[in-house]
């Protein structure tokens, strides 16, 4: 495998088409994919271990791209301040209205703005914290801005795309979501859910379609990058379902679909950027005609052929000087991509199933507090905007309350159980399980435990020093010793890619990165810190859980505990005009104004 980084360069302030600026590798067999996915994943979780190429590779701080994708040249549509119409409802029940089954409302404007809005900017970060970049993000030129949604290293290189028929609120078009305007780009006019249907295999009236623009993060992350933003897919992908679900919109969004035609109608490339996430939204019905059972798409060659409603392609600008692609992102990607295969029937999905752990030993089982919302929590709409990471802030002093944990976890485990195209609800098993090592957890022993969701209780007991964790931590910006839980979010991967191929790598990855927003949400709710880490050594991690050997494996690590305080900092939060709320979830849903 070739391990030297493509280097390409660009003017600074270049403007790009849609196409792409390297030699795509050569395209994957089927039978090669589910190899090139597990030795892929196998690399990510050496890597404290055995060093990822390109070797002696240094981010160019300097260089690095916007964080905002910014098209020129095109109309922009202002939307409704966000989150001013939301109902003030609970997560519990944001949780809740989300595993119903697929809702036949369309989306008034507002709701359409509040779920936008979940990848928009909240506010400024001038906290000091414990992040090596918290001194340098206090100068103008490098500030950072808080989003509802958490992003691996801050970069958030998802984008979001609608796509709009006649019987939307919107004109009927292509839009593009304006993070740093909150407005949309309008991209195509006319309606295109017609084709957007044969792509995904599903009609409906209007879709949300995620992307993901890599370069936004690998240019920090290099290779490790594909493993990072498959996970901050299924953090948005969690925001939208609880901001649709307190609007009494369920959803079930489309993991499987053909890449080409999707990038081609949001006008992406499909390599550079590339389409992970379809949202129907509305009344739905399977299209008509929509595959050819067995073929599949090309993946790497250039996907976008001239748009003929548009005269020319979008400019979009580039801060990048030089922008880099990595060899082992693109390999990954095109081993995940499905073209218009078949969509896997809904059996498919035991594959993945992580049933209860059973305590055969006598070992300890510890019966968690009913998992009930309290009257302190913050409701959804505060949540989002309360939800930051704890960056050294984290505190032991103070042991956790077992009533906050076994909330937090159960809000996990059940928006784990919400629904997709290939795993449907109601799901007996999602493809998650939580296990925990707790450090100081009010009447909890330390050690290492399972989390079971059907009964409430941590079970499979085991000795497991917390305070071990920290020599397998490779950054510095928390000390481990402080949380008084590391959730440690692990999966099935081997399972799902003998199943449904390489994509199955792709699907678990969204749903662990939906936990992560699960717990980020909870711990704000909650007053409590939290942080998602993924430098921990998985291999050192798996051992100690006793899951080493099997098809287990650790995906994701998430502290939790109380902070520290009080802590300095300026408000510099985003503030936009007040307007009425209604009280009614069903008038915000419905409403076309």
């Amino acid at each position: 495998m070739n391990t030297t980084d493509q280097i390409h360069e660009h003017g600074h302030g270049h403007h790009h088409d849609h196409t792409p600026a390297h030699n795509p590798p050569a395209n994957p067999t089927p039978e090669a994919e589910p190899d090139i996915v597990l030795d892929y994943a196998r690399r990510m979780f050496e890597r404290q271990r055995v060093p990822l190429p390109p070797y002696g590779f240094t981010v160019d701080w300097s260089d690095q791209p916007s964080r905002h994708k910014l098209y020129q040249g095109v109309t922009r549509v202002p939307l409704p301040s966000p989150f001013d119409r939301m109902p003030r409802v609970s997560l519990d029940a944001a949780v809740t209205a989300s595993r119903a089954a697929h809702g036949d409302l369309l989306p008034s404007l507002d709701v359409l703005a509040a779920a936008l809005a979940c990848y928009g900017l909240t506010g400024r970060r001038t906290q000091p914290n414990w992040n090596e970049d918290s001194r340098r993000k206090l100068q103008t030129q490098n500030a950072v801005w808080a989003r509802p949604t958490p992003s691996g290293g801050g970069m958030y290189p998802a984008e979001t795309y609608l796509v709009t028929g006649n019987d939307a609120t919107l004109p009927a078009g292509v839009y593009h979501y304006a993070t740093a305007h909150h407005g949309l780009d309008r991209l195509a006019v006319g309606s295109h859910v017609e084709e957007l249907a044969q792509a995904s295999g599903v009609a409906a009236g209007m879709y949300l379609v995620a992307s993901l623009r890599f370069w936004k993060n690998a240019f920090k992350y290099n290779s490790f990058s594909y493993h990072v933003v498959t996970q901050d897919i299924g953090a948005l992908l969690a925001s939208w379902r609880l901001v649709l679900g307190a609007h009494g919109i369920a959803v079930e969004p489309l993991l499987w679909f053909d890449e080409a035609a999707v990038s081609d109608l949001i006008g992406i490339d499909g390599v550079a950027e590339a389409p992970f996430v379809v949202v129907p939204l509305g009344p739905i019905a399977q299209a008509k005609d929509v595959t050819t059972p067995g073929t599949r798409a090309t993946p790497l060659e250039p996907l976008i052929r001239r748009d003929t409603r548009r005269s020319e392609p979008h400019q979009v600008w580039e801060k990048s000087r030089r922008v880099r692609s990595f060899p082992l992102v693109e390999e990954v990607h095109a081993a995940t991509l499905v073209g218009s295969l078949p969509r896997p029937g809904p059996a498919d999905a035991v594959a993945g199933a992580l049933h209860a752990v059973t305590s055969d030993d006598g070992s300890t089982v510890v019966t968690l507090p009913a998992a009930t919302s309290q009257d302190g929590d913050l409701d959804l709409t505060s949540s989002l905007g309360a939800r930051r990471s704890s960056f050294g802030a984290l505190s032991a002093s103070r042991p956790l309350d077992p009533a906050d944990l076994g909330w937090m976890l159960a809000m996990t485990n059940r928006l784990a159980g919400t629904g997709t195209d290939v795993a449907p609800a109601p799901r007996a098993h999602p493809w998650i399980r939580l296990r925990i090592i707790a450090n100081q957890v009010d009447g909890l022993e330390q050690g290492g435990y399972v989390y079971d969701g059907h009964r409430h209780r941590l079970s499979d007991a085991r000795p497991v020093d917390g305070a071990e964790l920290q020599r397998y931590y490779a950054l510095t910006n928390y000390n481990l010793r402080e949380a008084a839980v590391v959730v440690v979010v692990t999966g099935q991967l081997k399972p799902l890619v003998r199943t449904y191929g390489g994509r199955g790598y792709r699907m678990l990855s969204i749903e662990v990165g939906q936990s992560a927003q699960a717990l980020y949400l909870a711990a704000a709710a909650r007053g409590l810190g939290v942080g998602a880490v993924l430098g921990i050594d998985n291999l050192a991690v798996d051992a100690m859980l006793g899951i080493d050997g099997t098809d287990e494996t650790s995906m994701l690590f998430i502290l939790l505990g109380h902070e520290r305080g009080p802590r300095a900092g300026y408000d510099h939060a985003i503030r936009y005009p007040a307007r009425a709320h209604t009280d009614s979830p069903s008038k915000g849903a419905v409403s076309h104004d």
